[in-house]
């Protein structure tokens, strides 16, 4: 017997594997426009009704439901603000860089617990 035939042995097929998205791909739809917008409007919502809960109460304890009802909307606030920021790479930069940067300055200054 002679030697063995060169190439592909018959019985072989090559395995293909199945090509690997980045993480982001999976990522980008949950952060579309709609769902930004209904973030933004969730967080500014809480925001206001924080405020007015904290401006109506007469208590320590109705001024702090007040502070945690706007913690919380200010936090999906900043969250809309930094993913649209970072992740939506199909913005203009601009947009992008003052997302980031307006979500920078509400943590900055508002705090997500103040002091008043």
């Amino acid at each position: 017997m002679g030697p063995a035939p060169q190439g592909q042995y018959p019985g072989y097929a090559p395995v293909y594997q199945p090509v690997h998205k980045p993480m982001i791909e999976s990522v980008r739809p949950i952060v579309s426009d709609l769902m930004l917008a209904i973030a933004a409007v969730v967080g500014l919502f809480l925001l206001m009704l924080g405020w007015m809960i904290f401006g109506l109460a007469g208590t320590n304890a109705g001024a702090d439901a007040g502070q945690v009802v706007k913690a919380f909307g200010l936090f999906i606030l900043t969250v809309a603000m930094m993913l649209g920021g970072l992740i939506r790479v199909d913005m203009e930069k601009w947009v992008r860089a003052s997302l980031v940067i307006g979500a920078v300055l509400l943590v900055t200054w508002e705090g997500f617990w103040s002091f008043y």
